[in-house]
């Protein structure tokens, strides 16, 4: 599959409301990445939807729904058919910042998943704060309201953040029914 990028996928008041509504949660985690043991190489996630909204997170895993209803519309215009026959297994949303250096890594083995990914911070700056994605040597700006869709069996990582600012990203994995 192509990497898609959709401009303008939602409103930015949306994004703003779920990152407050995220701030609050009490039900942050640091298992990720799984793989590794040291704390000091963990991050912060927020696990909304694991196949089911999960229900400690509902309004935000309501709220994860409501988002990618808007980017489905825009889609819809811009690349008919992209998330047909596809639905949501998962969703989180992951805090990350100039401390976190991320690996290059791939996310599922299987050739039926993709992942879209986003900035839930809309006034994320990546002129001056960093945090751009790369996926197969390819760098993307991680502009607030614009989403990546990609095959996360390709390798994959969030370029280094270059401020304090707390980096908030949501990203969604899909596939196909």
């Amino acid at each position: 599959m192509e990497t898609v990028l959709i401009e303008n996928a939602c409103s930015l008041n949306y994004l703003a409301t779920m990152k407050a509504y995220a701030e609050d949660s009490p039900h942050w985690d640091f298992r990720w990445p799984m793989n590794v043991k040291e704390i000091e190489h963990r991050f912060a996630k927020l696990r909304l939807i694991n196949k089911e909204p999960c229900a400690e997170t509902g309004v935000l895993a309501g709220m994860a729904l409501g988002l990618f209803v808007q980017m489905d519309e825009v889609v819809q215009q811009t690349n008919p058919g992209l998330f047909d026959d596809w639905e949501i297994i998962s969703c989180q949303i992951s805090i990350k910042d100039r401390t976190r250096r991320d690996n290059f890594h791939t996310d599922y083995d299987e050739d039926d998943t993709i992942k879209i990914l986003g900035i839930l911070d809309a006034f994320w700056d990546p002129e001056t704060m960093g945090g751009d994605f790369s996926h197969d040597n390819k760098q993307y700006k991680m502009t607030p309201g614009n989403f990546i869709v990609f095959d996360p069996r390709i390798i994959h990582a969030a370029k280094d953040i270059t401020t304090d600012r707390k980096r908030f990203a949501i990203d969604y994995a899909l596939r196909r029914r």
